[in-house]
């Protein structure tokens, strides 16, 4: 079977998790139960579409005269807002709460401390002049997004509480297992339990995860909560290093794939990190804007912010091909946002319903 044949298609996975209270936790069996019932939604994300008119696929790239043409809509792309919350945070900011779930070099958690912190509108500083995309102007994309109450997501991520969790639940896990590191780590004082926050899990190379590099490079879920008193519902997501399990797969185009016949080099140098980076971007934009399967998303396909723009990094995308990104001059790394402390990036289009076009920047 070919890579790119549509059964093949990686996605990220949103499932709807029942039975979960912030500090505690069902029985491993019961929460295994749940989950096996559920029935998941999948959206694409960013690893070339796999066929231009695959089933899944809802963008499509037509080819005239040899010439591939950028990635235009089959039909007009409409996220539909299903009437529930979507994240506005506390003062216009999310908290974003963040475990290390397995072995990361300190370099690894640097790399990813810059990307936690790059959200803030200062926080890139330039010295040169004119216009320089960044991922705060990235984020800024989100705020086109609106509750009922026409409140837009928050203006900022900022970085939260921090756990280092030294396989708690082993190195081979179910989605619930990652339920029990989150409900863990909502114990820990300086991370807490709000449900303006983020909760993110970041599993290291050498951890197994349920249909991880299979069906998934991540996944966002939300915790509910039962009757008890002050309970809150609690939006937190997974990624994997796909470094070691899937790099062909999970960190496109810093691996071959598609039009890229050569991998692209990665601006951090490490193609697990950068391509981890990629998919928690995907998390966090579709958290903020559907955290509880409520807010926005396709009907029908049920795809989300990042996914109607999957494969997309650059002006002129198509299928197979990222667009056209920037390259560092002294490594010849290619990336498409700067972010705190001049750190480079590189981040997937995600739907602005606004002009109604994936777009990288605002």
């Amino acid at each position: 079977m070919g890579l790119f044949e549509a059964s093949n298609m990686l996605t990220l996975v949103l499932v709807t998790t029942l039975g979960l209270v912030c500090g505690s936790m069902l029985p491993t069996s019961q929460a295994d139960m749940v989950l096996d019932a559920l029935h998941t939604h999948t959206t694409a994300f960013m690893y070339p579409t796999p066929e231009p008119n695959a089933t899944e696929d809802r963008l499509h790239s037509s080819n005239n005269g040899g010439d591939s043409n950028p990635i235009v809509p089959d039909e007009p792309i409409i996220l539909d807002y299903h009437h529930g919350p979507i994240m506005t945070g506390k003062n216009e900011m999310i908290r974003l709460n963040v475990v290390f779930y397995g072995t990361f070099s300190n370099k690894q958690k640097a790399t990813l401390r810059l990307f936690f912190r790059s959200f803030w509108n200062n926080a890139v500083e330039l010295e040169q002049n004119g216009y320089w995309p960044t991922a705060a102007k990235w984020w800024q994309i989100t705020r086109r997004y609106v509750d009922l109450h026409k409140t837009p997501i928050a203006r900022s991520i900022v970085p939260g509480g921090e756990m280092q969790d030294w396989y708690s639940q082993g190195k081979n896990l179910r989605q619930s297992n990652i339920q029990a590191i989150v409900n863990k780590a909502m114990k820990q004082k300086d991370i807490g339990c709000d449900a303006r926050d983020m909760y993110l899990v970041l599993t290291s190379d050498d951890v197994l995860v349920e249909k991880f590099c299979m069906s998934m490079c991540g996944t966002h879920y939300y915790l509910f909560p039962s009757q008890t008193e002050n309970a809150q519902m609690v939006p937190y997501g997974w990624v994997g290093n796909p470094g070691k399990q899937c790099p062909g797969l999970c960190s496109w185009p810093y691996a071959p794939g598609g039009f890229v016949k050569q991998a692209l080099i990665p601006p951090n140098g490490d193609v697990g990190i950068d391509g981890m980076i990629i998919t928690i971007a995907n998390i966090i934009a579709s958290m903020a804007t559907n955290p509880y399967d409520s807010g926005y998303y396709q009907e029908g396909s049920h795809l989300e912010t990042a996914a109607v723009c999957q494969g997309m990094f650059g002006t002129g995308s198509f299928s197979g091909y990222p667009g056209e990104l920037l390259v560092d001059k002294a490594t010849k790394a290619s990336f498409n946002v700067y972010g705190a402390s001049n750190a480079k990036f590189l981040l997937p289009w995600i739907w602005n319903p606004v002009t109604k076009q994936c777009a990288g920047q605002v």
